[in-house]
């Protein structure tokens, strides 16, 4: 299947950058730093197992982060471990991205059980929404979400789909945009979703190696980047983030976190392939918070708070 073909190709791909980039290099002298790491490879609350999706609780100063055990983690920003909880379901494989709402309930895409879940923040399940399938408001393997001030959700997914969907509060699907495809407006594996200060919604649309940029309606206003290691572009970018007036690309390929303008223009670009500070290990997800962005370095076992 397509997403199986994509999965055994980025694996190719950076394993290859891995061998040839076993060390990595410090930031020079301005340059954004990594300030912190929370965490450590393992099972243990505090350490992780592949770390995943990552949020911020502005009003607690804390951090929710699920990884690969299927667990989600409640810590402060220095990573003290506060709280845990289980999803309902593992078996099948795991979830991936989390988000706060204006109510401050999280939600989760369970991947790999075509489905949204809300939790209360001490992991009470309050519903959920969607299934398998191709229709509306159904999904094949749902990745990426956000919230606008309205109530409105959006979710993108892959796996011959491949679009995003918009729902109401309640997880009433509005209206869809998108296909498999790398014309404009196509995607291929829509991953992270972020709204603008204008209400403008930006698509980490990985494999195409690009961020679209759309209304809330689903009309294309503009593509950021192509595929390269330059400045302004991109190798598989996963997340996108916005904060302090900027927006920031997490390349999972690139193992690189670039801040760039609205309209794409770079400004700074930090980390690369390694294992060891100032490094990166298919880094999945990010979150900006007033004190840094925070980073899930997936196959470092492992967050990165980086200084901005």
């Amino acid at each position: 299947m397509i997403h199986r073909r994509c999965a055994a190709l980025l694996s190719v791909v950076l394993a290859g950058w891995m061998a040839v980039l076993p060390g990595c290099l410090p930031w020079g002298d301005g340059q954004p730093g990594f300030e912190h790491i929370i965490g450590r490879p393992g099972h243990q609350p505090g350490a992780f197992h592949r770390p995943r999706g990552i949020c911020y609780l502005p009003s607690e100063r804390q951090l929710f982060v699920v990884d690969w055990d299927g667990r989600i983690q409640r810590l402060t920003l220095r990573g003290k471990f506060l709280a845990h909880w289980m999803m309902p379901e593992v078996a099948k494989g795991k979830p991936e991205t989390l988000c706060l709402t204006p109510d401050n309930t999280l939600l989760v895409t369970d991947t790999h059980y075509s489905r949204v879940l809300e939790f209360a923040l001490d992991g009470r399940v309050l519903r959920s929404f969607g299934s398998y399938g191709r229709g509306p408001g159904q999904f094949i393997y749902p990745v990426g979400i956000c919230i606008d001030d309205q109530g409105h959700i959006y979710v993108s997914e892959y796996g011959e789909n491949d679009r995003v969907q918009k729902f109401d509060r309640e997880g009433k699907f509005l209206f869809e945009w998108g296909r498999f495809g790398s014309g404009p407006g196509e995607f291929q594996r829509p991953s992270g979703l972020a709204l603008g200060p204008d209400g403008s919604l930006y698509v980490a649309d990985s494999v195409n190696h690009r961020i679209q940029v759309f209304t809330q309606e689903g009309k294309l206003l503009r593509i950021l980047g192509s595929q390269g290691r330059e400045p302004g572009q991109f190798i598989y970018p996963y997340d996108v983030t916005i904060g302090g007036g900027h927006l920031y690309v997490l390349e999972y390929g690139g193992q690189r976190v670039q801040k760039l303008t609205f309209d794409g223009q770079p400004l700074a670009s930090f980390g690369r392939a390694g294992r060891t500070d100032g490094c990166f290990a298919a880094p999945w997800r990010l979150t900006w918070t007033p004190y840094g962005l925070f980073i899930s370095d997936t196959d470092n076992g492992r967050v990165v708070k980086v200084t901005l």
